[in-house]
């Protein structure tokens, strides 16, 4: 096992505790076991990044759009907890770990391939009982904010991806598939 390469996961905060979400949009109870159980097969040491949407707007919150989480303020608030992400991660690096960033696609923050849209958005929330929000390719607001941090300093953005738990159409079985050829092919890389 020691010559296996140390290698860390840096986990969106929901998939570690899906009870963090916006009431009606965790899928399990607690942490999402299908992931949390592939990285620690695959060797790997899990950090839960902090959830800048229950830090910014507090426990009980309303659900939201991408398009509402693009504040000054709020990208302001995310890269504040970029810069101790980041200190971080490079402790990580410079100890010669495999650094990896999953992410929740389909959210307005943590999405890494798929975040969520909807312009229209605004006053009472009644998505749930109109369709809700849609998807477009692209990362969410802590993201992108937590990229362009790393790209301040210099440094290359980690390897990411995300599981789509919360696109309209999630597929636990395609996404467990997604996430395995994920970590094989950065197994593979660091050998």
């Amino acid at each position: 096992m020691q010559d296996e390469p140390r290698r860390v996961a840096y986990v969106a905060h929901c998939l570690m505790n899906q009870n963090a979400k916006v009431s009606e949009f965790a899928k399990c109870a607690g942490v999402f076991s299908p992931l949390v159980e592939r990285l620690v097969k695959n060797g790997f040491e899990l950090q839960q990044l902090p959830c800048p949407e229950m830090s910014h707007m507090g426990a009980v919150r309303w659900w939201a759009s991408r398009e509402q989480y693009d504040t000054p303020g709020y990208r302001h608030h995310c890269r504040n907890l970029a810069k101790s992400v980041v200190d971080l991660v490079m402790l990580h690096q410079d100890a010669g770990y495999d650094v990896v960033i999953i992410g929740l696609d389909g959210s307005p923050s943590s999405g890494v391939r798929l975040t969520s849209t909807k312009a229209s958005w605004g006053g009472r929330p009644e998505g749930a009982v109109h369709g809700g929000s849609d998807r477009r390719p692209g990362m969410g607001i802590w993201m992108e904010e937590l990229k362009f941090e790393f790209e301040e300093r210099g440094l290359a953005f980690p390897r990411a991806t995300g599981v789509a738990m919360d696109a309209q159409d999630f597929d636990l079985q395609k996404a467990m598939v997604e996430l395995d050829q994920f970590l094989t092919e950065g197994k593979e890389n660091a050998a």
